[in-house]
């Protein structure tokens, strides 16, 4: 343990063959040659990093490339555009239950009957309880005396804006 007079640790150490933090030569020349093949390893590791990242950025690239240029495709164009064809206009109508202000939009063309308008009416204003079942009645916001029945075609069906149809719910149940 103790230093002898006259010499440093560091000569007594290389004195006796061991390293400065006392490993023997061999074992220095061991930890050298780990440490060289942990540094080829993480560099080996970096460049399969380097290459997976330009592949994947290449692949990004060529998507976008053949990607068509708006959101969807012409194929879903064509689909929606032949189903619009098909049915006939989408008119909006605004649906209010006045007593307690509840309104909802819906989207109607000229084959949709007023029941159907109550039955979504009812679910959006989640008016949907079974004891209130069968006692709504739909009206036009200008005329409240005569309810409306049937298909929607026959009414005067226009697109919505400041004189867009609104139409109005009420539940009068019979007593």
């Amino acid at each position: 343990g103790c230093a002898r007079p006259g010499t440093s640790l560091e000569s007594q150490g290389k004195a006796r063959g061991s390293s400065r933090f006392g490993a023997s030569p061999r074992q220095t020349s061991a930890a050298l040659i780990l440490a060289h093949l942990l540094i080829e390893t993480m560099a080996m590791r970096r460049s399969l990093l380097a290459a997976a990242l330009a592949l994947c950025a290449a692949l990004g690239l060529l998507s976008a490339a053949l990607a068509p240029a708006f959101a969807g495709s012409s194929a879903q164009s064509a689909i929606r555009g032949s189903r619009i064809s098909r049915a006939s206009t989408i008119y909006e109508v605004m649906v209010t239950n006045p007593s307690v202000g509840a309104r909802t939009r819906l989207n109607i063309n000229e084959k949709t009957t007023v029941e159907e308008i109550i039955t979504k009416a009812r679910k959006e204003m989640d008016f949907e309880m079974s004891f209130l079942d069968g006692d709504w009645f739909l009206y036009e916001i200008e005329d409240e005396t005569k309810p409306l029945s049937g298909a929607m075609g026959q009414y005067n069906l226009r697109p919505w804006g400041p004189e867009g149809m609104e139409l109005h719910l009420l539940y009068q149940p019979k007593v």
